[in-house]
């Protein structure tokens, strides 16, 4: 069955009009025929796993073809609004979603700037992308209308130029009647650690996102004319101000965020001893990438759609650039989280002392921009050899430019730079390139090489995978950052903090913190406060960071409370439990969906609908190959010990983290390879594929610890059945082969015609060995 095939009995299930208040349709693009067609989902959906990220992966579970690469044009890239972007203070987010060609698992990633509220305000929730274009295509959706046009004049144009370029052609000017989701050179060129642009900075980063828009010839997504008005605007008012206040008046957001950024948070995890240094052989570094010593070239801040933070900083290093935003913004700001008190008044009186990149007074397109981003500080300072400022804020300005993942290509620079030290590679591995640690002029080089796949720049371009595509010998993967094929998404040395180590373990989209990190596990008001954070977690959780006790539970609330809040559209940094525990909450996202879609939501209805989001996430991974032994860490944290710092001595000890990985399975619902039991996967397999047969097994199989599996593809008799229990346990297949078991369906044996024998929603079948003898 094709992807056409998968689509047309999708639709089936769907419906030609709206299901229930301010619902967008679902817009299926077939860019080989260059046709559309408009659905909309099943209220179903909507109570099950919300819209955005939630919906995505109800769409993605429906349409994935196992067996079939990433870049097959087969395999759809969907995107998806949140429920209430657009419609919430600082809900602009959406999420592409795909099988990724950068790691082992799902390709979802989360981005804001104004193109998903654009989608949503121009009546879509959903874009569902699948064919190979004929040529490279630009999409333009305005409305109803929907063209696909020639973007030949685009290519070869990265991200600072290509706007510009539509804006031209199309006499628009994005942010205000345009908005626009782009691939720059390195997603033409299938580069995995290339993402999908949203702004000058805003990226679709994880994953290689832009190497799979790429693999469909398909350039950018235009929408096109100025957003409609909120529909319930009037209505969402009232609760929206009260969202609006938690937001402003919380601490971080006051006066952080708004003032520095991100970058904010390099000091507390320098002072903890827990910055990932040389590819996480060291953990401490330099004072000089404080936040304070980016104040010089700060202008102001930026952010995305209506939102009332503006946490995006702004660079600029020329003559005639301004600085000085947020300056001593955080001087005495002690917070709750420092293990350094003193720290907090330290301020380092940086100077503006660039004068070009070489010293000679020459400056250019890559000397001013958005950002950085406290990831690109950890992964283009510490994690490969920089101290200096000038030389962060240059690569980021690059690195927006060509569209590339900072946290996959930082982390694919230090692992080859370790390479390097180590004698596992030399000059005839990198075309002569000096790979040293902290070496400026080959990093940026690097950088342009990697977005052309030129040189060595092509291993680099293959991320994580570059040993599996022979770039590298075996041995590399010992010094491999990265979990389910994907490197770790922020510098933070987990080894101290065994919440964050769960988290990055088990996060559904490979090692990555904004699945579920349990930023509070630093806050020392709430670890000293027992009763209310057994509330904030829902069970005993150790006060002490570096324990192991109850770290589940905390992982556990914060992964469902991450996946409602990509779900509905929020930002991550303005939802519970990243930053702060008086953020907007499951409640007020309940009252502003009940409010939005005239269905009443509960907080306690959304924790659970979370949960069902990274269920079925853990469904599809197990599709893909994934077992639970692939929720783990890399093999340095297990094995090396923290040197520095007030938890120096630290590592990861491998019993008592399977004990709590074996605990967060328990308090989760899955079973020992990490994948919903049988009677949660039931439940979502009726609201997902509208199918399901429970089989019973003679005894635990791999793949099938529970005895019992549920096959949720629609098939039509036992020999269908057979095959599809053979794709989906091919570690089983020989037993599942074996000739004594019979089968019984509803309890009567079939002896004969099993391609007679129908199956139907809800059937049982079990396994039965045959008893014999003479």
């Amino acid at each position: 069955m094709g992807i056409r095939d998968k689509v047309e009995q999708l639709c089936a299930r769907m419906h030609d009009t709206p299901q229930y208040d301010t619902q967008g349709a679902v817009l299926f693009v077939d860019l080989e025929k260059r046709e559309t067609q408009r659905k909309y989902l099943p209220l179903e959906v909507l109570r099950t796993y919300l819209g955005g990220r939630g919906a995505n992966m109800y769409l993605l579970y429906n349409l994935l073809q196992d067996g079939r690469e990433a870049l097959d044009p087969e395999v759809p890239l969907i995107f998806g609004a949140g429920t209430l972007t657009g419609d919430m203070p600082a809900a602009t987010r959406g999420n592409f979603t795909s099988r990724s060609p950068e790691s082992d698992a799902i390709l979802d990633t989360n981005g804001g700037d104004y193109f998903p509220s654009f989608v949503k305000r121009h009546g879509y929730d959903h874009i569902v992308l699948y064919g190979l274009a004929p040529q490279w295509t630009l999409l333009r959706i305005a409305h109803e209308e929907v063209q696909f046009i020639d973007a030949t004049p685009y290519l070869g144009l990265d991200n600072l130029d290509l706007p510009g370029a539509i804006e031209r052609d199309f006499a628009c000017t994005e942010r205000k009647d345009m908005a626009l989701a782009r691939i720059t050179t390195a997603g033409e060129n299938l580069a995995l650690c290339s993402g999908i642009m949203g702004g000058i900075k805003a990226i679709w980063a994880r994953g290689g996102g832009g190497a799979k828009m790429g693999s469909l010839h398909l350039k950018a997504i235009m929408v096109h004319g100025k957003p409609d008005e909120a529909p319930k605007v009037a209505e969402l008012k009232a609760h929206n101000k009260v969202i609006g206040k938690k937001i402003t008046s919380t601490s971080v957001i006051k006066n952080a965020l708004k003032q520095v950024g991100t970058p904010f948070l390099y000091k507390p995890s320098r002072v903890l001893g827990a910055l990932g240094t040389l590819n996480n052989q060291k953990t401490d570094w330099h004072p000089t990438l404080d936040a304070d010593n980016f104040d010089p070239y700060r202008p102001g801040m930026d952010g995305c759609f209506k939102c009332p933070v503006h946490c995006r900083n702004l660079n600029d290093m020329t003559p005639e650039g301004k600085g000085g935003w947020g300056s001593a913004a955080l001087k005495g700001l002690k917070g709750n989280a420092s293990y350094d008190k003193a720290q907090a008044d330290v301020e380092h009186g940086k100077q503006r002392t660039y004068n070009g990149i070489h010293n000679d007074g020459k400056f250019d397109q890559y000397d001013k921009g958005d950002g950085p981003e406290y990831v690109t500080v950890g992964k283009f300072g510490p994690m490969i050899g920089l101290k200096e400022p000038e030389h962060i804020l240059r690569l980021n300005n690059i690195l927006n430019d060509l569209g590339l993942d900072s946290a996959s290509t930082g982390s694919a620079i230090s692992w080859a730079m370790e390479l390097w030290q180590r004698g596992i590679i030399d000059a005839s591995h990198t075309g002569g390139l000096d790979l040293s640690w902290g070496n400026y002029e080959t990093v940026e080089k690097l950088l342009f090489m990697t977005a052309k796949r030129e040189g060595f720049g092509d291993t680099i371009a293959d991320s994580a995978r570059a040993v599996e595509r022979g770039k590298y010998p075996a041995e590399a993967l010992d010094y491999r950052m990265a979990v389910k094929g994907l490197f770790q998404s922020d510098p933070h040395d987990a080894r101290i903090l065994k919440a964050f180590a769960l988290g990055l373990s088990v996060a559904t989209r490979g090692m990555d913190h904004l699945r579920n990190r349990v930023t509070l596990e630093i806050n020392a008001r709430i670890n000293d406060d027992a009763a209310f954070k057994t509330e904030l977690y829902g069970g005993t959780v150790a006060a002490e960071p570096n324990r192991y006790e109850g770290k589940e539970f905390a992982v556990r609330r914060c992964e469902n409370t991450f996946a409602v809040g990509d779900s509905v559209g929020m930002c991550r940094f303005n939802t519970k439990l990243f930053n702060s525990p008086t953020t907007p909450d499951c409640g007020d996202f309940a009252t502003q969906l009940t409010t939005a879609t005239a269905h009443e939501f509960t907080g306690e209805q959304l924790n659970e609908i979370g949960r069902n989001i990274t269920g079925l996430e853990r469904l599809i991974n197990f599709r893909l190959g994934l077992r639970g032994k692939d929720d783990t860490l890399p093999k340095r944290w297990f094995e090396e010990q923290i040197e520095v710092g007030p938890f120096k001595g630290e590592k990861v000890d491998r019993k008592e983290f399977e004990a709590m990985k074996a605990r967060f399975y328990e308090v989760t619902g899955l079973n020992a390879e990490g994948v919903p039991k049988a009677d949660w996967h039931e439940q979502l397999a009726g609201a997902t594929t509208g199918f399901a047969v429970r089989i019973e097994l003679p005894h635990p199989l791999p793949g099938a610890p529970e005895k019992a599996i549920v096959i949720d593809e629609p098939v039509a008799n036992v020999v269908a059945l057979r095959d599809a229990l053979a794709r989906r346990l091919p570690e089983a297949r020989e037993a599942l082969n074996d000739h004594s078991w019979n089968i019984a369906v509803n309890g009567h044996m079939v002896l004969a015609g099993e391609r007679e024998t129908a199956l139907h929603h809800g059937d049982r079948v079990a396994f039965v060995p045959i008893i014999a003898g003479g």
